[in-house]
């Protein structure tokens, strides 16, 4: 793998890398559309109200001491809001800032390095039993049925979130099963 990624030494010496690439790291505005957002507007909402009239009962000194503290208990709703409002859509554009995309003629990598972690994430394009092209731009290649289970990049399911040439991707993944299926028989 290119030393972009940091992960040289990684394939074997007859792999042939095939393409590479990383997700568009753009906050997407659709996301925002959902019943999370309107439960994360109710959230902080609530919690922002919580706060407020427990600093008014407390407030002033009036309350004893052990009370102070009262208002903060809807902290965690406040934060719980935050993130369904969008906290969410904001983290996956970063994550995607940090991520890079390997395809090679044996394996797919996905690679990450955000906040001082770094992980690879590889699939055997032997075990991928199914190809999901997303078409749009940017579109995506996402993989059903593969053997590793579900994938740790954004979105519910591994693959390539997002890229510029999915449709090229996923004729090259394509490709690659069956020039693999070919070798076996």
């Amino acid at each position: 793998m290119t030393d972009r990624t940091g992960w040289q030494g990684l394939i074997d010496s007859d792999e042939e890398i095939l393409w590479q690439g990383q997700p568009h790291s753009t906050i997407a505005w659709a996301k925002f559309f959902s019943p999370l957002t309107l439960m994360g507007a109710f959230f902080t909402g609530f919690s922002l109200f919580w706060m407020s009239a427990a600093a008014s009962m407390t407030g002033g000194g009036r309350a004893p001491a052990a009370f102070q503290f009262f208002p903060l208990f809807g902290l965690p709703f406040f934060l719980v809001g935050l993130w369904m409002l969008g906290g969410r859509v904001i983290w996956d554009a970063f994550l995607r800032s940090r991520t890079y995309y390997t395809v090679t003629s044996r394996q797919v990598f996905i690679a990450r390095n955000s906040l001082g972690k770094r992980t690879l994430e590889s699939h055997n394009i032997r075990d991928i039993h199914r190809i999901v092209l997303q078409d749009g731009q940017p579109g995506s290649v996402l993989f059903n049925g593969v053997a590793s289970g579900r994938g740790r990049n954004t979105g519910d399911r591994p693959g390539l979130w997002q890229i510029d040439d999915a449709r090229h991707v996923y004729g090259i993944l394509r490709q690659a099963q069956r020039t693999l299926r070919d070798q076996t028989k």
